[in-house]
């Protein structure tokens, strides 16, 4: 299939889950033709010769100048441009805004059909706002099929936009060569303490890496010989600085910015915590688990489909720093328990989210809407 895939071009979440399942297409033979307005962060670092980088035009314009580029339309006509020259089966868009609208243009001129994979934050929070809504309504109720990463996201579409619609539930990818358990010296920067537990994400104020620094603290009063590794950057990283330094453990949290790869870091952890409000699926956590380090997280969104309580994980209350606090001591006391929570983690990631089995199901989807 000759299929064009629009994604952003972030660290994390949608724009990782697009470009991956671009490589999972790419490594069956399909011919990808990957959209962003930059290079995706994955393509950065591996390439493959069936996907094309198709980078969108954004232009300056001085009377454009205190709103910015039109990027909708910018992408849309891209879209167009791509599906006329090499004659796409499929548009399969990553994120509903904006670019679902751009690829609804782009059918209009074209007839290829649009397929949207809904992520999360451009349904429950961007997408019922009245700004946008109107038009992603629209969208969203007339194209062509609609895919979201999680049964939790797609009753979130169903009661919010889409009632009619049938929704196709298709998880994340996970690329379980490149997340594994590794043997040996797996850190590539000094650690004080040999046993750590590890946080990914983004900083932002709905993951809530104040309340992990927070709840660290609390174990470090009963186990000191540990570490807490946090890796990724955003607008509460200064505030996560500020509060190891007033608590008093400082020398124990290692900021470890935005990386590449990140294998190494889940390796070194005993297991990967999470504080997010709101998660349609949780990558971090299923990378983790396939290195085999269980997964620390809320019971929230999606989150209950990927970590099976005391099975690969443990799934606490929003808030409940007690519950958190106890998980994690309970395994530092217990590495038997630990060991078989990972082992059971990665059967969990390899028989319901490797990247293989995802791409096919995504292909089975575009072919149920081209029929």
């Amino acid at each position: 299939m000759k299929i064009g895939i629009n994604c952003f071009p972030t660290v994390g979440g949608s724009g990782i889950a697009a470009t991956q399942l671009a490589f999972e297409l790419a490594k069956k033979g399909h011919d990808i033709h990957l959209v962003s307005y930059d290079t995706p962060f994955l393509l950065r670092s591996i390439r493959h010769p069936n996907i094309t980088l198709d980078l969108v035009d954004v232009l300056s314009y001085p009377l454009f100048r205190d709103i910015g580029a039109p990027y909708t339309i910018l992408a849309a006509s891209k879209l167009v441009n791509l599906s006329k020259k090499w004659n796409l089966d499929i548009l399969n868009v990553h994120y509903a805004i904006p670019t679902g609208v751009s690829a609804y243009l782009a059918k209009q001129v074209t007839d290829t059909p649009v397929a949207i994979t809904a992520h999360g934050s451009d349904i429950h929070i961007l997408g019922i706002d009245p700004s946008y809504n109107p038009i992603v309504s629209h969208v969203l109720q007339n194209v062509d099929g609609i895919s979201t990463v999680s049964k939790y996201m797609k009753n979130e579409i169903i009661d919010k936009f889409a009632r009619n619609k049938n929704v196709e539930v298709i998880y994340n990818p996970i690329d379980t060569e490149r997340y594994k358990k590794i043997e040996g010296q797996i850190c590539d920067f000094r650690m004080k303490y040999e046993t750590n537990f590890a946080h990914v994400s983004n900083f932002r104020p709905v993951k809530d890496t104040p309340f992990i620094v927070e709840a660290f603290a609390e174990v470090v009063k009963q186990k000191p010989n540990i570490g807490l590794i946090l890796v990724g950057d955003g607008p509460e990283r200064k505030k996560c600085e500020d509060l190891a330094n007033n608590l008093g453990i400082a020398s124990r949290v290692i900021f470890q910015g935005v990386r590449s790869y990140i294998t190494p870091i889940y390796n070194c952890a005993t297991a990967l915590l999470s504080a997010s409000k709101n998660e349609s699926f949780g990558l971090t956590l299923a990378e983790a688990m396939a290195c085999e380090t269980p997964a620390i997280a809320p019971r929230i969104g999606g989150v209950p489909e990927v970590i099976d309580h005391e099975k690969n994980g443990f799934i606490y209350k929003l808030g409940d720093k007690e519950s958190l606090v106890s998980y994690m001591i309970q395994l530092l006391e217990d590495r038997d328990l630990k060991d078989s929570m990972g082992e059971e983690g990665r059967k969990k990631v390899v028989g319901n989210f490797k990247g293989d089995i995802i791409a096919d199901q995504y292909v089975n989807w575009y072919n149920k809407i081209l029929e």
